[in-house]
């Protein structure tokens, strides 16, 4: 959205972050909306306010839906409690605040904003333990950890010397990949191990392990049983969790094409509106639940524009990091099956206790 209303150095830089011609990104906020329309457990919102001073390039907003179109009053009060009832409608409540500060150091002229649901129930649910069954390990102390435990069979557990990974099928057309790398890997490198694993040829199938050999997390073995093995057995065990984390994305603006877009003279945006604005707010908020019948996930990003009068923002940037883990820290990515478009990814620190 913010690519489609740019211009010069800053229209390149935002395309080169998403990877799209211009073309592309004009057409796909659009596009992203209507495919979310038919997938079961998703649900995708673009919202643009705009104050009494901003008017809109009518060109740009022909891009967006016309439901998506409001206006911010001036009243920070009443615009605060609307902005929220939109993000907690478009979340189902799991995310009732829009994270940005209407009243901050610089005023909210334009507000830029996407909020995403993501729903599944597990095809195969989990039992959850009624014990702790890690001897060792960051967790082992920890006092009552919900954990998970699964028989699949199906060849759902992939390897590499670089990560393993798990595929939890869900009912519909929304899986999610859980990602452990090796002890001591920093947490980027699993989980880039993870965006590749997308793909459904990577790695190697944990079927094709002999008897004793290992892979990260991995342990083959054999027994004997009444009836002849037809089908893959896969056993599973991971913790539920449930996570937060509130983001200031201006702290990784170069990474995310923002350097010039949040700079208050060098941004241009004048295929977005008549007044000189830039990005003076880039946050959002994410939640998300990993439990023993399923997954969701809900993410609100808002981008909040200041005109180029004022003093310039102060800027506190606030960083958290979440980790996700079997049984130490793991990945986790929520994919639409039929794309390999990848809806919400994150990493996480610990398990969910049980009450």
């Amino acid at each position: 959205m913010l690519a489609g209303g740019a211009i010069g150095k800053t229209h390149k830089e935002l395309l080169r972050a998403v990877g799209l011609d211009a073309a592309r990104a004009a057409a796909l906020p659009r596009r992203l909306l209507d495919g979310a329309r038919a997938v079961e457990g998703l649900n995708l919102a673009l919202g643009v306010w705009a104050g009494p001073e901003v008017v809109l390039d009518p060109d740009w907003t022909a891009s967006l839906p016309d439901a998506a179109i409001g206006s911010l009053t001036g009243d920070t009060a009443a615009d605060k409690d609307a902005l929220d009832a939109w993000a907690a409608a478009n979340t189902d409540g799991i995310i009732d605040a829009m994270p940005v500060e209407l009243d901050g150091p610089v005023p909210i002229e334009l507000l830029l904003a996407s909020a995403l649901l993501v729903r599944t129930d597990w095809a195969t649910p989990f039992a959850e333990a009624s014990h702790w069954p890690f001897a060792a390990g960051p967790w082992s102390g920890l006092d009552r950890p919900r954990v998970l435990r699964a028989t699949y069979n199906e060849d759902v557990l992939r390897c590499t010397d670089r990560a393993t990974v798990l595929t939890v099928r869900g009912r519909g057309d929304i899986d999610v990949l859980l990602g452990l790398g090796p002890e001591g890997r920093a947490p980027h490198q699993t989980t880039g191990a993870l965006f590749d694993a997308v793909d459904p040829a990577w790695g190697r199938s944990a079927t094709a392990l002999a008897v004793g050999e290992h892979a990260i997390g991995v342990q083959v073995s054999e027994y004997m049983g009444a009836y002849p093995q037809t089908r893959p057995e896969i056993g599973a065990t991971t913790v539920a969790f449930d996570l937060t984390a509130d983001l200031d994305l201006i702290g990784d603006a170069e990474a995310l094409g923002l350097t010039l877009a949040a700079h208050r003279r060098r941004a241009q945006f004048e295929r977005l509106a008549a007044r000189r604005l830039y990005v003076s707010q880039a946050r959002q908020t994410c939640t998300a639940r990993f439990g023993a019948t399923g997954f969701e996930a809900a993410a609100v990003t808002a981008m909040g524009m200041g005109a180029f009068t004022g003093a310039p923002p102060v800027l506190e940037h606030r960083h958290v990091r979440a980790d996700v883990v079997f049984d130490r820290p793991f990945a986790y990515l929520a994919v639409h099956r039929p794309t390999g478009l990848v809806l919400v990814a994150g990493w996480v620190a610990a398990p969910a206790l049980a009450p």
